[in-house]
């Protein structure tokens, strides 16, 4: 299998993402590491190098910072593996992630892809590292893109292994997306594969707060281009398109009202409800607009998690 490292401008991050590579248990099924270190101004490729000269099976690709997508495409185009491992430069993994998540393709050749849950952190030594769930979507269900399309994210790139052939058969990752681009790449494959979750959180994301990717809001436009794209490919998906949308406002509105931005949260919480009035999470989260920000999201996942935990459970791994 190959693993494959995206960085730009992660001289701080870069070592510790690769070692985390290197540290795996199941390290002697890894042919190659490849860092596509897009275009970094930093210190990065000069630490890179220095690796690569005692690091086993590193090897290094310069792009001219073209962005995400690109960078993991020029990697993507130069893998020798059957299975490939994503990792962001400033993510790192635990040793038993290779080792945990490799089997589950065992479960039928129709499995294009694998994932699992995360540790979300800002601190350097992670100290402040929170456990995120993610939806665990049934490869035996003929209903996955439908549910994904409903319910994407989620799938974290650092968490994802990809059977070779996926990329053969669907493509590459949309270059034209700054964001979103692996939400459009998943919906992509779940067009013609199954996704398996594995439990366990082996992947640790480095969340960065100034960045336009940790505001939920920001997602927004391009989430309402893919909605429309791949509702307009497949008919029985455009019944659930405002649904798919409502969905995003929630997430945006409570987002804004933890960061007290009271007029953004109720705007998007008024859209949910436009979007789908019968979606019980946009009436609940309007409700909740009146209450200290403090008990927002704990409100919240109070409400979601018994129903949550019951429909996970039906196909648990």
């Amino acid at each position: 299998m190959s693993v494959l490292i995206t960085c730009h401008n992660d001289e701080r991050t870069i070592k510790q993402a690769v070692l985390s590579v290197v540290a795996q248990t199941a390290f002697d099924r890894v042919v190659e590491v490849i860092v596509v270190n897009d275009g970094s101004e930093d210190g990065s490729q000069t630490l890179l190098q220095r690796m690569a000269a005692t690091t086993p099976k590193l090897r290094i690709i310069e792009t001219t910072n073209a962005g995400a997508a690109a960078a993991r495409n020029a990697g993507l185009r130069n893998v020798h593996g059957d299975f490939i491992a994503i990792l962001d430069g400033d993510d790192y993994w635990t040793p038993e992630k290779l080792a945990s998540q490799l089997p589950a393709f065992s479960r039928g050749a129709n499995i294009g892809l694998v994932y699992g849950d995360f540790i979300d952190f800002t601190r350097d030594d992670a100290a402040d590292g929170q456990l995120i769930t993610v939806r665990r979507f049934d490869p035996t269900s003929p209903h996955q893109l439908r549910d994904y399309f409903l319910h994407d994210g989620p799938i974290m790139p650092s968490t994802l292994i990809i059977r070779r052939e996926v990329i053969d058969d669907v493509g590459l990752f949309d270059e034209s997306l700054l964001i979103c681009e692996d939400t459009e790449f998943c919906l992509r494959i779940a067009e013609r594969w199954r996704f398996c979750y594995v439990r366990g959180a082996f992947t640790c994301k480095r969340r960065h707060p100034g960045r336009i990717s940790s505001r939920i809001d920001g997602y927004l436009p391009n989430n309402a281009v893919l909605t429309e794209q791949f509702a307009a490919r497949h008919p029985e998906l455009r019944a659930l398109a405002d649904r798919r949308m409502a969905r995003g406002h929630v997430k945006a509105s409570i987002d804004c009202k933890v960061k007290r931005e009271w007029w953004k949260a109720t705007r998007h919480g008024m859209t949910a409800v436009r979007l789908a009035p019968l979606y019980w999470r946009a009436w609940a989260n309007l409700a909740l607009l009146i209450a200290p920000a403090s008990v927002v999201q704990p409100v919240y996942e109070g409400l979601k998690r018994p129903w949550h935990a019951l429909r996970q459970s039906w196909h648990s791994v």
